[in-house]
């Protein structure tokens, strides 16, 4: 057994169906995002566990948008505690109260990423975006929610209450490889999945944007040599909305 190629394969084969099955919904996604953006609102991102990654790798990045909002100083991601962390994920108001300390406001985007897409926080969090007036993005997989039972006051899952629903492939379990002699699968796939369908939203909007005649607000790494000016002025832009500096 070639566990690499094996990975490979699956990992490509997700991809691919991401790419044919969700191109309409990523472009869908990324009107949405263009659309805050070319009005001067903002795009928060927010996951629990693992998922708050996405949120990290959205922001501030090299080729990234500058009207990305983390939620990531939060007691919801891992590095504040593994278990409290899961723990969150049941208390319902959590969600509501980071979205009203991140000052969501009508004309923003929340884009929500949960895999599962059941447990309160990420029902709460798109629920309460579209009462504060924002407009709701999921990164879920259907396949592997519908197979679980709703764990939240609402009885819904994340894909039945967003705007738009954009399908990650995640199989159930998230990991995907068998090693012999161990029982349970290893290998989870959501942050390679989660991270190329938002290269991909980067993209389309960016595209939007320019359609719109909007020059988009991208940051430039910082090793380059036109870095430093060229990101001071969306830093002076943003850092009012944005937790930059």
């Amino acid at each position: 057994m070639n566990l690499a190629h094996e990975y490979r394969s699956v990992v490509e084969s997700l991809l691919r169906k991401i790419v044919e099955e969700e191109l309409e919904n990523v472009k869908r996604a990324a009107r949405m995002i263009a659309e805050a953006g070319a009005n001067d609102r903002v795009v928060h991102i927010v996951g629990a566990g693992h998922s708050a990654m996405l949120a990290e790798e959205l922001f501030y990045r090299a080729g990234g948008l500058a009207f990305v909002n983390p939620l990531i100083d939060t007691d919801i991601t891992v590095g504040h505690g593994a278990y409290r962390s899961t723990l969150l994920e049941e208390v319902v108001g959590y969600a509501e109260a980071l979205l009203r300390s991140a000052r969501v406001a009508e004309g923003d985007v929340v884009l929500v990423v949960s895999t599962s897409g059941v447990n309160t926080f990420p029902v709460e969090a798109a629920l309460k975006a579209k009462d504060m007036g924002a407009k709701t993005i999921a990164i879920t997989s259907r396949s592997y929610s519908s197979k679980l039972k709703p764990r939240n006051p609402w009885g819904k899952r994340l894909f039945e209450v967003v705007d738009v629903a954009i399908d990650n492939k995640v199989p159930p379990g998230d990991a995907v490889l068998e090693v012999p002699g161990l029982e349970v699968k290893v290998s989870p796939v959501s942050t390679i999945l989660n991270s190329f369908i938002a290269g991909l939203l980067v993209a389309y909007a960016v595209r939007e944007l320019t359609s719109l005649g909007v020059e988009p607000p991208v940051w430039l790494s910082s090793h380059l040599p036109e870095a430093k000016e060229h990101n001071q002025r969306l830093f002076e832009k943003y850092s009012r909305r944005i937790k930059l500096l």
